[in-house]
């Protein structure tokens, strides 16, 4: 997005507009001799297609009064499209009030700096609005007041925010007890008008944002649909848009790779990822284990009480995921799931003939999922490739279910699996940002719905949302406190990729500067594995990541990837080892440069390898 400021000679028509480089659709105002009119239109860039010379825009417009003055204009652009050094503009404008029909022409250069491009994306996640009802973890009576303080912030600076992403669980269908039916998304829309109406608190960022917010599904809200987004219309008549497929990348304010991947991190979690398997339209088990929890709740709450009057409510559920397993892993448990139901069931009250009523009406038993269920750990190992690697990374995405333990590693997972740089997850609930000695960042946006007593003063626990600058890939974790009336940055620690144990990973960036795409050709893996699927294609221009895991206790890492030219030419072949003894040193090999550097150190200079220490990071350099 691009947000335009220009200004004719001596000041009497303005124009400020935020246009969409990629569709060419443009709002905002334009203003003339004192009066300011809404106006919105598009532009075409000069040699987008052929025969198309120059680079011009229309917009139309009111003052938008009982009696509506109406305007309409047109220009020529001069300069970058996006960013116009001079405007020739005809303008035209009829009034309702007394049947005038005015025509002027200006010339616009740009005011305070010209067309700047907003920089800033708001990533909200977990806000987990429901029905209202006592069981759901979002109560409008206490956290209303801070997704409107968050909207409010939004609005106030919408000059530079580009886009707002509600990456998952941003409505609720899981907090539900046992014997009642899930609501639709539809439903808790149509519950919550003070959001989701009109002039409601997230319609008025539509509104504000030109509608660039953008909807993903986390687990909570799985069913969500794009049709679903069409129920909510702001009164500018914007809709949120919708991604599946369970990552977002949003478009680089200054163009080029994009660098960030946005999901809400459910898919690396045994208990919460949608489950193919299941026959419940992908229902995981963690589904099952939240309405166990409801169904306590609504049992044990007094009246007038909700969940968000007790502590430990909304992030999750209050239950001690961790010892559960850690029991299992203690006693080389495979059946953790099994575990996880009964010692779930146990600690609610659920009976053995517990039933739940589905989405859709129908109904299953206990019995039932615990039977679905069972092999899922072993689902799980085939999935992460089998033998040693599969089991250590089924028992990781366990543990980050249980306490959001290593979300770390798999938010490195996600970016090396999308070349990005910047990577943030919600789904834990718990804020982060940074990761320890890596190449990569990764955050976690945090909740929305923290209970009373776990808010601070008294409380740690306390509204989060994630603000990234897609010029710098600076990420700011952001807390919403007194009320919604105070918003700023605060610092929550890094965390580790690999938390257990040494990491003597090979971290790898492979810059294609060459005007040749690259494309895979082989990869070998001497000591330890692949964690993530490496590029297929290196565009020219880009770069792609090689992350290459050792095992714990092993000999540490050492691979190699070989790329070919998609033009033909000699092959790239990128070599590079991290040994877990000391008597042997870090090496690496390839490209037409290359630079290195060991766990917290710096980058050393072209064609120096750090020798000692781990993990090893690479940037291999393709002229």
């Amino acid at each position: 997005m691009t947000y335009w400021n220009l200004q004719n000679a001596d000041g009497t028509i303005e124009l400020r507009l935020e246009e969409n480089d990629a569709t060419g659709a443009m709002s905002g105002t334009l203003a003339s001799d004192g009066t300011t009119y809404t106006v919105q239109g598009g532009w075409s860039a000069s040699g987008s297609v052929p025969g198309r010379l120059a680079s011009v825009f229309a917009l139309r417009g009111s003052d938008e009064a009982d009696a509506p003055t109406w305007i309409a204009a047109s220009g020529v652009m001069m300069g970058p499209g996006a960013a116009p050094q001079r405007i020739t503009l005809s303008i035209s404008i009829a009034s309702g009030h007394d049947g005038s029909l005015r025509r002027k022409n200006a010339e616009l250069t740009p005011l305070g700096g010209g067309a700047t491009r907003k920089r800033k994306i708001v990533v909200i996640s977990d806000v987990h609005i429901g029905m209202g009802t006592p069981t759901v973890w979002f109560q409008p009576s206490v956290h209303d007041a801070y997704l409107k303080g968050i909207c409010d912030w939004i609005i106030a600076n919408a000059a530079d925010v580009q886009e707002v992403v509600l990456l998952g669980d941003f409505f609720d269908q899981w907090t539900v007890p046992c014997d009642e039916q899930p609501p639709s998304i539809e439903a808790i829309i149509k519950a919550n008008p003070q959001i989701f109406g009109p002039t409601g608190y997230l319609c008025q960022v539509l509104d504000a944002l030109g509608g660039n917010v953008t909807f993903g599904p986390g687990n909570h809200d799985m069913w969500a649909s794009a049709n679903d987004m069409s129920f909510i219309v702001s009164a500018a008549g914007h809709s949120p848009k919708f991604f599946e497929g369970g990552t977002y990348r949003p478009p680089m304010p200054d163009g080029g790779q994009k660098n960030i991947a946005l999901a809400h991190g459910h898919e690396y979690t045994m208990f919460n990822a949608v489950d193919d398997a299941s026959p419940w339209g992908g229902l995981p088990v963690g589904h099952f284990v939240t309405r166990m929890v409801a169904s306590q709740m609504k049992r044990t709450l007094k009246p007038g009480q909700t969940v968000a009057d007790l502590a430990g409510q909304g992030s999750p559920d209050g239950l001690d995921y961790t010892s559960i397993v850690k029991g299992a892993w203690a006693r080389g448990d495979v059946n953790v799931v099994e575990a996880l139901l009964d010692s779930v069931a146990a600690q609610t009250g659920t009976p053995k003939d517990q039933m739940f009523v589905l989405a859709d009406g129908s109904s299953v038993s206990l019995a039932q999922v615990q039977s679905q269920y069972q092999g899922l750990f072993s689902q799980w190992q085939a999935k992460e490739g089998g033998g040693t690697q599969g089991t250590i990374n089924a028992w990781k995405s366990v543990l980050a279910d249980a306490q959001g333990y290593y979300m770390g590693f798999f938010g490195q997972r996600k970016a090396f699996e999308q070349s990005a740089e910047v990577v943030v997850f919600g789904h834990t609930h718990i804020p982060q940002s940074g990761l320890e000695t890596t190449m990569v960042n990764y955050a976690n946006s945090g909740f929305e719905c923290a209970s009373i007593p776990d808010m601070p003063p008294g409380g740690t626990q306390a509204t989060t949302f994630i603000v990234i600058d897609g010029s710098t890939l600076e990420v700011s974790v952001m807390q919403c406190a007194q009320n919604g009336t105070q918003i700023a940055p605060i610092n929550v620690g890094p965390v580790q990729a690999v938390p257990v144990g040494i990491d003597d990973s090979c971290y790898v960036k492979i810059i294609n500067n060459g005007a040749e795409d690259l494309i895979l050709k082989d990869q070998t893996a001497a000591h330890g594995y692949f964690a993530a699927p490496l590029p297929a294609t290196i565009p020219a221009g880009e770069f792609g990541l090689v992350w290459l895991q050792d095992y714990a206790g092993g000999a540490g890492s050492q691979g190699s990837v070989t790329y070919s030219p998609a033009g033909g030419g000699p092959d790239q072949v990128f070599t590079f080892t991290c040994p877990l003894l000391l008597i042997y040193s870090n090496a690496c090999s390839g490209g037409t440069s290359f630079r290195t550097k060991s766990g917290s150190g710096v980058w050393g200079a072209p064609g120096v390898v750090a020798k000692s220490g781990h993990p090893f990071y690479v940037e291999f350099t393709v002229a």
